[in-house]
């Protein structure tokens, strides 16, 4: 399946929300899909280092073509 493509899926309310759940589950095969039962954790405190924030260099427009 192409990345680029956009899937939507229409759901009513929550016993429908609970059918798509365990008919996405329950496919034959490789599933394509997966639906989480919590959000990912993607930042955290085990992802962060100390000092990190110091080493931003912000850059303006003005500065294009100038070489430090």
């Amino acid at each position: 399946m192409d990345p680029s493509m956009l899937i939507a899926f229409l759901i009513h309310d929550a016993e429908d929300w609970q059918l798509w759940r365990k008919s996405v589950a329950e496919v034959q095969g490789k599933p394509i899909l997966h639906v989480a039962d919590k959000e990912p954790q993607l930042h955290g405190p085990s992802h962060e280092r100390q000092g990190a924030i110091d080493e931003v260099e912000t850059l303006d427009d003005d500065d294009e073509g100038e070489l430090v």
